[in-house]
């Protein structure tokens, strides 16, 4: 299911924007709504060094060798776009990829419990449970009838 919801990451954005999509993709994934399924694969991932005021560089430089291999490191207006591109884009990545597995789990009566409800069954649910056909909606991806997904 990440690879499908990475897979509509925005063409043509720079390093940090990727970067801060996948960041805040993960992080909507691996949130309460994303159940606790997924919870085990995906986890928080928004890099508190890039979102810093005053950003550690080198730390940064080091820690996405490949991530952020096209950024001109000695120009620092096009370090500054890129760590505001990350800044941009983390939260809005965030909401759509946690409400499209929201979504998804939902097509299948797979509620999440949000805090304060009854304890989640971890038994009730699987990830084969996403294709039952008898959830809300058509369960199919792509189709037209009762709202698929994409």
């Amino acid at each position: 299911m990440g690879q499908m919801l990475f897979s509509h990451m925005p063409k043509d954005g720079s390093p940090g924007f990727k970067l801060g999509w996948i960041h805040g993709c993960q992080s909507g994934m691996g949130s309460g709504f994303g159940s606790s399924v997924f919870m085990n694969f995906y986890s928080w991932s928004r890099d508190p060094d890039i979102t810093s005021i005053n950003p550690d560089i080198f730390k940064i430089r080091t820690r996405y060798k490949t991530e952020l291999k096209n950024i001109d490191w000695n120009n620092e207006a096009e370090i500054k776009k890129n760590f505001s591109d990350y800044n941009t884009i983390f939260w809005g990545a965030h909401a759509f990829c946690r409400h499209s597995l929201l979504g998804m789990q939902q097509t299948a009566n797979m509620t999440p419990p949000i805090p304060g409800d009854e304890r989640y069954v971890p038994g009730a649910d699987n990830l084969g449970s996403v294709w039952r056909l008898n959830g809300r909606g058509d369960v199919r991806i792509g189709s037209p009838v009762g709202g698929g997904f994409w």
